[in-house]
């Protein structure tokens, strides 16, 4: 089972992007690796900093946004 950081991160990129399916295209992951992600312990490297990527960028967005009220 995935770590929790894992798992928050999977769970709120999909969030970011509209769903687990929109997620999946972003990443350009087949159905059968996205799925057999949750039973490993952790995320391959590349995707996990993907999915950094997709979070800070939302979160930049929002602190932006923020600031020119």
């Amino acid at each position: 089972m995935l770590h929790d950081i894992h798992t928050r991160a999977l769970r709120r990129a999909a969030q970011i992007l509209g769903g687990e399916e929109q997620l999946r295209l972003h990443l350009g992951a087949t159905e059968t690796d996205f799925s057999s992600w949750s039973g490993l312990q952790e995320l391959p490297r590349n995707i996990f900093l993907r999915l950094v990527d997709i979070i800070t960028d939302e979160e930049v967005r929002h602190v932006t946004g923020y600031a020119r009220r």
